[in-house]
């Protein structure tokens, strides 16, 4: 039950990851086929996990609804949006139009999705500026570089920012607040970006061969 439980998992997630390692390294058409093989596993696997999430989500809403836990109600909205999505994309086959018309997957979306997705954009855009006020208490000279950068970025994109702009600076006739915000975007704005992916791409990297050598095994479970 031990060699069941423990060093047939850890051997086939050393199998396979060597072998999708090596064949990175190898040009040959034995690679492109399992490649492809496993692309198209990982598709199965990802609908299978997908459809385990959805019904341990549908559970999980379903228990509180019937203890009457806290905040209970919404719950109910959680199965009348997904019965407003899915029994519609069953009638319409997955298609949001026909012919030029809306079907009654098309409906949902356009009248009832993006008009949640945008209220929950629209309150979200409070808790950002209480981050962003947050944030940019200036307490070091790094956080006052921050402060001026998010400063420009924040009048230029705005009309009456640049309006501003060209009222105070624009008889200078050096540059335009569009032209310092390009440069902000383009040069420290993508600086920053490839350390923060350098850094990403080693921790994966390491994370990766942890998993592959056995070192990490959190995804076995605490048994």
């Amino acid at each position: 039950m031990l060699i069941i439980k423990k060093y047939i998992p850890l051997a086939i997630v050393m199998i396979v990851g060597l072998l999708t390692l090596a064949t990175y390294y190898v040009p040959a058409k034995a690679s492109q086929a399992y490649l492809s093989t496993l692309n198209q596993w990982e598709v199965i696997v990802s609908g299978f996990a997908f459809l385990l999430g959805l019904i341990s989500l549908l559970m999980t809403h379903y228990k509180k609804i019937v203890r009457h836990e806290d905040g209970w109600g919404y719950s109910i909205f959680v199965f009348l949006g997904f019965l407003a999505v899915v029994i519609p994309g069953i009638i319409s086959h997955g298609a949001q139009a026909d012919n030029g018309t809306l079907t009654s997957l098309g409906w949902s979306f356009r009248y009832l999705y993006n008009p949640l997705a945008s209220t929950m954009f629209a309150v979200l855009a409070f808790y950002i500026v209480s981050t962003a006020f947050r944030s940019f208490r200036i307490k070091s000279a790094q956080a006052f570089v921050l402060f001026i950068a998010a400063f420009i970025l924040i009048l230029g994109n705005v009309p009456a920012g640049q309006m501003l702009w060209d009222t105070l600076l624009g008889w200078t006739g050096c540059c335009s607040i569009s032209d310092i915000i390009q440069w902000i975007m383009q040069v420290p704005s993508v600086a920053a970006k490839r350390g923060i992916m350098i850094g990403i791409t080693i921790g994966a990297v390491v994370t990766s061969l942890k998993i592959i050598f056995g070192i990490e095994r959190q995804y076995m479970g605490r048994d």
